[in-house]
């Protein structure tokens, strides 16, 4: 099952099942969104595509969590907040796959965690640059 996928969000879980990272890119604007929505939040056009993204942001903070809430997911685990390199007002969450611990303002490369293999059992993660 993909997590949270709506009409929206599918394509872009598909695209995470295939090691691709996309956002949504408004064609009257050019401003880049997330998450994703029919509607530009900027200049309220319904025109947009699917482009890939670099890959690459900034920690914007993080957070050690010592015990575990959901199964499968086994404590401890750091989970970051990055600034995306295409607009730095757009942030993504997701899981820090670096052995040495984030700090504020390092760079940053997306990787993507397989946890089986299919469509919405691969989520982006975040490494070292």
């Amino acid at each position: 099952m993909i997590p949270g996928a709506d009409r929206d969000s599918t394509p872009w879980w598909e695209a995470v099942a295939r090691h691709e990272l996309l956002q949504q890119r408004c064609h009257d604007c050019g401003r880049w969104r997330w998450p994703p929505r029919a509607i530009c939040g900027e200049c309220g056009s319904f025109a947009w595509s699917w482009l890939p993204a670099s890959g690459e942001g900034t920690v914007l903070a993080w957070i050690r969590t010592r015990h575990g809430f959901l199964p499968g997911l086994e404590a401890p685990y750091v989970t970051v907040q990055v600034a995306l390199a295409e607009q730095d007002d757009i942030t993504m969450i997701g899981s820090w796959e670096s052995a040495a611990e984030p700090t504020i303002g390092q760079r940053v490369r997306a990787v993507f965690v397989s946890r089986s293999g299919g469509v919405g059992e691969t989520t982006v993660g975040w490494s070292s640059a």
